[in-house]
């Protein structure tokens, strides 16, 4: 008698993505894979049915269950010798990933990966006909993608909610409905922060209140910061269709239309809040440490010629690299803490009082309603991006000619002002009658420098007001100074 061939194990691997609405549910994926399991004489394993849900197929490594699969198959004692699926689109929509993982599977594993749905003949032209579906599902996704972007573009145009309520409101019918008592809560911060609180005082206070965001997470500097540049409290609603912004507010990509939903902020408050944010980052930069936790009025301002890392305080009296000490930077730039002091100190000192030539290549920061140079900048940036983007939506379909045309005229009215406010502004900054207040300005930080009743903070406070960056090189004995100025 013939001895009976032994059973050949399978497992299923199952997706299901939330833009597709082409594909069949888990529970009609995995009945048409146990019909061809049992037509096939193929034992399909319960504990070996693998399903991801509600994600896509473009990158392998966010799928947990296609990646345990693999895993599993890779082990020595993997039980299947088969992977069912419901179609190849399901096992990847990246031609070059799903090469590659079968490629592993087929070569390393022994493990066949078959769709029930998409057979294929034996020999090379198999192989050939299984590389055409895997394009063409990778060319269905590509496109996909792009009609959910412009479709999505589209809506954040006419100002329609895309994304999940902001803290301060919930979402009812696709409008966003205001929550009373976490809107008093973001009325507070941004009348505290206008009035002069800083952000980690103002995240104290809410988790000291016990007041939670809608994750159920505690407020930190970042989420304080993110609520004061959001525009949604001012009844607007801000996306992205290039994908995150990073905490770039300024990102010209960036589309900001008006909402249907109730403001929180009124706009003197919004304007208030915003200048001191732009003040702030000005002077603090990226990532700056809290002036309370400072060690010397120094810290965060001097930088390494080297590498351009912060020059960080070392016990008991030394400035030296941060990336030196991280092993990254092959120079230290170790000086005592007092020498580095008293060389800014002098190079102030000469910059006010000397009769030397100030240069005055400064940063420049806006203290008024007018904005300063960089906001400007920034504003005619994202005019001229918007532009673009009106004209996009015009060809798409979304405005009829008469409405494109006013949209269009009230555009370049706009970027006609920013651009004349730009160029008076550069040509205020090249007038010689900026030395005479850049002089100033140094002179009244010196004051607050030199006073031995001021502290660390006050001091640190005063040398950001005038300093954009100071940049040391030990080995030259050169210290190279920027100056901020305030118009």
């Amino acid at each position: 008698m013939p001895t009976p061939a032994l059973p050949r194990y399978a497992a299923a691997y199952i997706r299901v993505s939330t833009d597709d609405q082409a594909e069949l549910s888990p529970d009609s994926q995995l009945e048409e894979i146990r019909k061809y399991a049992q037509r096939e004489g193929l034992l399909l394993l319960n504990q070996h049915i693998y399903i991801d849900a509600g994600i896509s197929g473009k990158k392998a490594e966010r799928r947990p269950e296609f990646m345990r699969m693999v895993a599993q198959a890779k082990e020595a004692a993997c039980p299947f010798s088969v992977i069912l699926l419901w179609k190849y689109s399901r096992f990847a929509r990246n031609q070059e990933e799903s090469i590659f993982y079968k490629s592993v599977l087929r070569s390393k594993c022994g493990i066949e990966v078959i769709s029930v749905t998409e057979p294929l003949i034996a020999g090379p032209f198999g192989s050939l006909i299984e590389r055409i579906i895997e394009w063409m599902d990778e060319f269905y996704s590509i496109r996909l993608s792009q009609e959910v972007k412009r479709s999505m573009t589209v809506n954040a145009q006419r100002g329609k909610l895309q994304a999940s309520p902001s803290f301060g409101y919930r979402a009812e019918g696709g409008k966003l409905i205001p929550l009373p008592e976490e809107a008093a809560h973001v009325r507070r911060i941004f009348d505290r922060f206008a009035a002069g609180a800083g952000i980690y005082q103002i995240a104290k206070e809410l988790n000291d209140q016990g007041v939670r965001t809608h994750r159920g997470n505690a407020f930190e500097n970042r989420t304080v910061e993110y609520i004061i540049r959001n525009p949604v409290y001012i009844g607007k609603l801000r996306w992205n269709p290039a994908g995150r912004s990073r905490r770039d507010f300024f990102d010209e990509n960036i589309i900001v239309a008006d909402g249907e939903h109730e403001p929180l902020i009124d706009m003197e408050t919004w304007k208030a809040a915003q200048d001191r944010m732009d003040r702030m980052k000005a002077q603090f930069g990226y990532k700056a440490r809290p002036t309370y936790e400072l060690k010397h009025w120094l810290s965060g301002l001097v930088r390494c010629s080297a590498c351009g890392s912060t020059l960080i305080f070392a016990k008991p009296h030394y400035f030296k690299c941060n990336s030196y000490v991280r092993g990254s930077c092959s120079h230290s730039q170790h000086v005592k803490a007092d020498i580095l002091a008293e060389a800014v100190i002098a190079r102030m000192a000469e910059d006010a009082y000397g009769s030397t030539c100030v240069s005055y290549d400064v940063t420049c920061t806006s203290a008024s309603a007018g904005g300063g140079l960089r906001e400007l900048e920034a504003a005619l940036k994202l005019l001229r991006a918007k532009k673009g983007r009106l004209q996009e939506a015009y060809l798409a379909g979304v405005f009829d000619l008469a409405d494109f045309a006013s949209a269009k005229q009230s555009l370049d009215a706009n970027i006609a002002h920013t651009e004349k406010d730009l160029a008076a502004r550069r040509a205020m900054l090249a007038q010689d009658a900026v030395v005479p207040a850049l002089r100033s300005s140094i002179a009244a930080a010196l004051e607050t420098l030199r006073s031995p009743e001021t502290t660390i903070e006050e001091k640190n406070m005063a040398a950001r007001s005038i300093l954009e960056t100071c940049v040391f090189d030990k080995k030259s004995s050169t210290l190279a100074i920027t100056y901020r100025m305030m118009f």
